[in-house]
């Protein structure tokens, strides 16, 4: 089984259930792995939320290995940016080798071989920063090893362009190796799979992390997949998890906001049975809190409400699709200014890549150059 960024410990928006929901979607995933009866488990990045997971996401982690253990399904698995350690650290993931996890590719290419199953499994962790200048060496390496075997696995965890919106592409497809049977990817939380030139697959997250990954899920869900290697050929099928909790987001007005939510419950309400959809509201032409406030009230037995976000007409507004443009967003939103939106581009790119006190430095840099030049460019 393949599966992907559970995200273990995430409290989305605040909430201790949305913390139980993802723990529900993990437990769900192993349990398919069991009913299934596979010989091992991929996973391919970002198994916690933040590298230093709070003690319950780590004891949810113990449980699952426990059974696994029990059944002897071994998992083998890479890092994700989420996972890698801000600091000198071991992964966390790491002090579970004892129940049959295996971390590959920390900071390489590692490879594993499976004597029972005659697999070769190469692992290469999240490489952002300055570890991304290495990966086409890595891939090239782990595509030359691959040769060797029929039955071959690449588990790998960063984006891949044409998968994922350019300023977040770590690697060309291009690049990509091409002796493996299958391809295990991690990072994209929008699942996707292609069986040419050889089988790829991002797995997708097992529970929404934002709000860029709903109208996909509304659509097809979330999942794991199934994968059978024989002598190189791979058969490949998409089993759906059942328990993620549905979200909605709804764009309306003052006028229409009751109206538009009954009509959502009454297409999602009972989708999910014992968990109430979570619906995300954002109402334009009004800022009477207190007003949405008690309209929120009267649904709260049949679901669960963000804050609503009001804004004015005057507002810029800006749809977020699943594989958005970052540089479009930024420029759309500054209404035009690009000096604006490089500085914004810039500090989400240097956040994402680098530690915090070394990001804080660069952005406060940034803004500081950017104020010197505005006053240079005054007459």
């Amino acid at each position: 089984m393949h599966f992907s960024d559970t995200h273990l410990g995430n409290r989305e928006y605040m909430m201790d259930l949305r913390e139980d929901d993802f723990y529900e979607a993990f437990n769900e995933a192993v349990g398919i792995a069991i009913d299934e009866h596979v010989d091992f488990i991929i996973h391919s990045g970002d198994l916690f939320d933040t590298w230093g997971p709070s003690n319950r996401a780590l004891s949810e982690l113990k449980d699952s290995m426990l059974k696994l253990k029990e059944r002897g399904i071994r998992t083998y698995m890479v890092m994700g940016d989420h996972d890698r350690p801000r600091r000198t650290d071991y992964p966390a993931a790491s002090i579970f080798d004892f129940l049959g996890l295996t971390l590959l590719g920390s900071d390489d290419l590692e490879t594993v071989y499976i004597d029972d199953t005659d697999t070769f499994i190469a692992g290469i962790s999240n490489m952002k920063g300055p570890r991304r200048d290495n990966l086409p060496e890595m891939y090239a390496r782990a595509d030359a090893m691959a040769r060797d075997h029929k039955n071959s696995i690449l588990i790998s965890h960063q984006g891949v362009s044409g998968y994922t919106y350019p300023e977040d592409v770590q690697i060309q497809e291009i690049d990509l190796p091409g002796s493996f049977a299958y391809l295990a990817f991690g990072h994209v939380h929008v699942s996707s799979y292609r069986a040419r030139p050889r089988p790829f697959a991002y797995a997708g997250s097992t529970e929404i992390n934002s709000m860029s990954e709903i109208e996909a899920f509304l659509r097809d869900g979330k999942g794991v997949n199934i994968v059978d290697i024989d002598k190189g050929d791979v058969s490949f099928s998409r089993k759906k998890l059942t328990r993620p909790r549905i979200q909605v987001r709804i764009v309306t007005t003052r006028e229409n906001f009751s109206e538009d939510i009954e009509r959502i419950l009454e297409k999602y309400e009972n989708m999910v049975p014992g968990k109430k959809p979570l619906i995300i509201t954002e109402v334009h032409g009004s800022s009477d809190f207190s007003y949405f406030k008690e309209k929120i009230a009267t649904f709260s037995d049949r679901a669960i409400f963000r804050r609503p976000l009001l804004i004015k007409e005057s507002a810029p507004a800006v749809k977020v699709g699943e594989h958005f443009d970052r540089n479009t967003l930024f420029l759309e939103y500054f209404r035009g200014d690009k000096r604006m939106t490089d500085l914004a581009l810039a500090s989400y790119n240097t956040a994402l890549s680098e530690s915090q006190e070394v990001a804080k430095e660069k952005i406060l840099a940034a803004i500081l150059e950017g104020e010197k030049r505005s006053v240079d460019q005054e007459p």
